[in-house]
């Protein structure tokens, strides 16, 4: 599945931290592990995608 974001930085900084500290908590624990999995997976896109951010060097 492909998912584009076209987030600002503090946008996605804020997504990034809450991906690493949300806990799943519905009660129902495979509902919970897959969620816990989304989330693993969105977070180590979104520091992917700012490593290949060029860097701004302003004037």
């Amino acid at each position: 599945m492909l998912v584009a974001f076209d987030l600002n930085q503090n946008d996605r900084d804020a997504l990034l931290r809450h991906c690493q500290s949300f806990q799943p908590d519905s009660g129902d624990a495979r509902e919970d592990a897959r969620l816990a999995d989304a989330l693993t997976a969105l977070a180590e896109e979104l520091e992917k995608s700012n490593l290949k951010r060029p860097e701004y060097h302003g004037t």
